[in-house]
């Protein structure tokens, strides 16, 4: 047997490795994910295998991932999400040198990430968000040139994040509510230059959006910075991004004013930057951006810039607009929302 795929049934009850271990030595693929299956896994037991892809998403496995599984010195794709796994992550788990994509999302795994993760250089996909890891990002993450999606959010991961720059091939981070603080290093946006989105929002980021951010123009997206402690301007370089899609700036502590520059962002769907202390008028062309769906102004200084626009005379539809239409000179027709101060629902 090389391949086994009982994948996306109802299939419930415990595995007996011991099988797979001894009598199919040959097997290549196991994929049990979307079912029922329960239990622990045997890893030292697999270790007997040639297996290079195990897909155990979706299921109700239990127990620790212990550090036999160094064992499996085959395996390329280890998905593991959506189970009960207990525990740290081994050790163990960085001399897995061939693998190329790992997903421990939704568990229950604590403690710290493995010192010599970076010894993983062979990784493309690494996640393990909705978990309650701790600590900061090992120093030897530096070493993971190849790794292309890095996925830590909902966790308690904390300290600074700069040993990013030196992953050059980084496409999408994901580190959104955790405890991470300190500047946003610059050094991210001037080396990550296949950075498509950047996930940094609920945690306790401070100092200013890094004017580098302009470096990333050829391919970011998705820039996602809402609910830190950022302050200081929005800087002209956001609208060199000319591919951005979802600007997300809100509920920091921004100042000054909306850069005129933004009516020019014609790939942009959505602008939150409620929340801050932004001032004077909404910027000419913004509300025209023809894929333009969700802009959030609500709970800053606005005082115009709303009332002359033309889709607030002919209203686009699917555009969502949230504004203190109050505090608008001339108010705002085409809002869908008009929020009050002491409303804290709006």
């Amino acid at each position: 047997l090389v391949y086994l795929n009982l994948a996306d049934n109802t299939l419930m009850g415990t595995i007996h490795w011991g099988e797979l271990g001894h009598h199919q030595k040959h097997l290549r693929r196991l994929m049990l994910q979307n079912n029922f299956f329960e239990g622990t896994v045997d890893y030292h037991l697999l270790a007997k295998t040639t297996v290079g892809v195990m897909a155990l998403s979706n299921n109700a496995f239990s127990g620790h991932v212990d550090d036999t599984v160094r064992k499996l010195t085959s395996l390329e794709y280890l998905y593991l999400d959506g189970n009960k796994i207990v525990g740290s992550i081994p050790d163990g788990m960085s001399e897995l040198s061939n693998l190329k994509a790992l997903n421990l999302d939704e568990n229950e795994l604590y403690g710290i990430l493995p010192q010599a993760i970076g010894q993983m250089t062979s990784l493309e996909y690494l996640s393990a968000k909705g978990n309650t890891l701790s600590g900061g990002l090992p120093a030897s993450m530096k070493h993971m040139k190849g790794l292309k999606t890095l996925n830590l959010a909902s966790n308690a991961l904390s300290g600074r994040i700069g040993h990013l720059s030196d992953m050059a091939g980084l496409e999408n981070v994901h580190l959104y509510q955790n405890s991470f603080s300190g500047p946003i290093d610059g050094s991210i946006f001037a080396s990550l230059l296949n950075l498509e989105a950047i996930f940094l929002s609920s945690n306790s980021f401070t100092g200013r959006i890094p004017p580098e951010v302009v470096q990333v123009q050829k391919k970011l997206k998705g820039l996602y910075l809402s609910d830190n402690e950022l302050d200081g301007i929005i800087p002209e370089g956001v609208c060199a991004l000319y591919k951005l899609e979802d600007l997300y700036l809100d509920s920091n502590a921004l100042e000054g004013t909306l850069p005129s520059c933004l009516g020019n962002l014609s790939s942009l769907k959505r602008f939150h930057v409620f929340k801050n202390q932004i001032h004077g008028n909404v910027p000419t062309g913004l509300l025209n951006l023809p894929h333009l769906i969700e802009l959030g102004l609500e709970e800053n200084d606005l005082r115009g810039g709303m009332d002359g626009q033309a889709t607030c005379r002919a209203p686009k539809k699917g555009l969502s607009i949230w504004a203190d239409c109050a505090e608008l000179d001339g108010g705002c027709e085409c809002c869908e929302k008009c929020c009050l101060d002491k409303d804290k629902n709006c």
